[in-house]
């Protein structure tokens, strides 16, 4: 439960946090009487503060130890559809249905829980010089539906080339007019799609070994890339493998929409690894990621694959994590290197030492029991929570502010890899015994802003992160004004319902209906 503090005394002076609270809501300084007495009458007439102090979540909590799902954000797992009629286009994925929502079971039960993200491709071959047909545009949408009925969003690739049926000779117009009849596909789904990567050039949607080389002239690259970006919905980003492609894009306008993925993650250890220092554009790699979408993926495995870069030496976890959270990471595969790397994280501890000397975030409690004992987690356990944001609640305060009015703050944290980079509602609200919205304000703060602390493999700052404050005036209903309850809502722009609300990290914050119930507010 909240630790639900004592009305505080009214402070002294001015200033922001709990002083600007009060500040804010009292009358105290105009008051004629100084000295001792003054400083009664203050205390007796102006209004009083109630202090409600959260914590984390801790591992012997109920549910401790099972992932908080929040949007556009963790592992993800991969499927590969030919748009042509929903088959695989890979021998060892021919159990995977056309229905989509039956394939994420099937993935679930195969790879384990903890992911609502996955990477979804759609191979283009047939149609990479023509016009996408009605019942193929049909088919992508079909599975768009059954992402939607298993509440998962979409990694979005769409692909001609796949490595394996001879490559197609598109040209710029043909993936422009592919894009266009995408587009609005796209953003009647938006729900369900996270990111739309660039995609389409050579195999994989990878950018290399396309027919006409597209990929390598910046006229080709700034083109396409000009073209997506503006078929893109509103706030959504799309990515790119390579910094090189990256800065062959000759549109400045486009750029922050424009972020990365990592397909060969190795720390460095193998040769198609460019996210590494000493790179050339280790420089470029940090700048786009702090603020753009960035995703990962492992190789497969030599148990999984007979691709002579299969790589089936165990990616050390802890050294993982610094590298994530340098790069603001915000997805990563569950399914890469499924047989080596993922079941050496699940079985190795992590202890809150480590997690330290290694200048990674320690979230509140995390490690610890409710006796304040050090309870290890597992590498699995890390990576899974704090790739992307974790938003904790540390102190809500609120006050009568007069007129039936209460004048409320809230203070957070974010203890993830990265900061949120979609925009998005910040509101502060009362709510009713039955859940019902009563009274809502929107406290103006940008969520993005909500930084993490420094990068681990860099000279930054690995203090705590910093606090952020928001804070709004609600005027109280007359039937609320015999109780109700203080909520943070961090609501989707763009799509309604508590599936695509963020809920925040803290064992001791309620959740009602995409809302984080904070305190109890009892005016009287």
């Amino acid at each position: 439960m909240p630790e639900q503090g004592h009305p505080a005394p009214p402070p002294t002076g001015t200033g922001l946090g709990r002083r600007g609270l009060l500040a804010a809501a009292g009358g105290a300084a105009a008051l004629p009487l100084t000295g001792p007495a003054g400083a009664r009458a203050a205390a007796a007439t102006a209004p009083r503060t109630t202090v409600v102090r959260h914590r984390g979540i801790r591992p012997d909590d109920p549910r401790g130890r099972e992932p908080v799902h929040n949007p556009l954000r963790g592992f993800r797992y991969e499927m590969s559809y030919n748009a042509a009629d929903l088959s695989s286009p890979w021998p060892d994925e021919q159990d995977h249905s056309p229905d989509a929502a039956a394939t994420l079971e099937l993935l679930e039960r195969e790879y384990g829980g903890g992911a609502r993200l996955v990477q979804l491709y759609f191979y283009l071959w047939e149609f990479a010089t023509g016009e996408i047909p009605a019942d193929a545009l049909a088919h992508v949408e079909k599975v768009f539906a059954g992402l939607r009925r298993k509440g998962y969003a979409a990694v979005l690739r769409f692909v001609y080339d796949d490595g394996v049926r001879e490559p197609r000779r598109y040209t710029v117009r043909d993936i422009q007019r592919h894009i266009g009849q995408l587009g609005p596909l796209v953003e009647r789904n938006r729900d369900v799609v996270a990111v739309w990567q660039a995609g389409f050039l050579g195999a994989w949607g990878e950018w290399h070994g396309s027919h006409y080389r597209h990929e390598t002239y910046p006229e080709a690259v700034t083109a396409i890339m000009t073209s997506l970006v503006a078929a893109l919905p509103a706030g959504m980003h799309t990515q790119v493998r390579y910094a090189e492609k990256h800065q062959l894009i000759r549109n400045p306008a486009i750029l922050d929409r424009v972020g990365f993925h990592n397909d060969y993650l190795t720390l460095g250890q193998g040769e198609f690894d460019y996210y590494v220092p000493g790179d050339p554009h280790w420089r470029t790699y940090l700048e786009v990621t702090a603020d753009r979408m960035t995703d990962g993926e492992m190789p497969w495995d030599k148990g999984q694959s007979e691709d002579p870069y299969a790589w089936s030496t165990v990616i050390p976890g802890l050294d993982t994590a610094r590298r994530l959270q340098t790069l603001r990471f915000d997805s990563l595969s569950l399914v890469h290197n499924a047989t080596v790397t993922i079941p050496a994280w699940r079985a190795t501890p992590l202890s809150e030492a480590e997690a330290r000397r290694a200048l990674l975030p320690v979230s509140d409690g995390y490690f610890r029991d409710r006796r304040g004992a050090a309870v290890p987690r597992t590498q699995f356990e890390y990576l899974r929570d704090h790739l992307g944001y974790r938003v904790e609640v540390r102190e809500v305060r609120w006050a009568p502010a007069g007129r039936g009015r209460i004048r409320a703050e809230v203070d957070l944290v974010n203890r993830g890899f990265a900061p949120p980079k979609h925009p998005r509602p910040v509101r502060l609200v009362l709510l009713g015994a039955d859940g019902e919205v009563l009274a809502e304000a929107d406290t103006g703060a940008d969520w993005r802003q909500w930084l993490p602390q420094g990068r681990a493999e860099s000279t930054e700052d690995h203090g705590e992160p910093r606090t952020c404050t928001v804070r709004a005036v609600l005027a109280l209903p007359r039937r609320a004004r015999g109780g109700c309850r203080l909520g943070l809502a961090l609501p989707d722009p763009h799509t309604a319902g508590a599936a695509h609300a963020v809920r925040c990290a803290n064992a001791t914050v309620g959740w009602v209906d995409g809302v984080n119930v904070l305190a109890e507010v009892r005016p009287g």
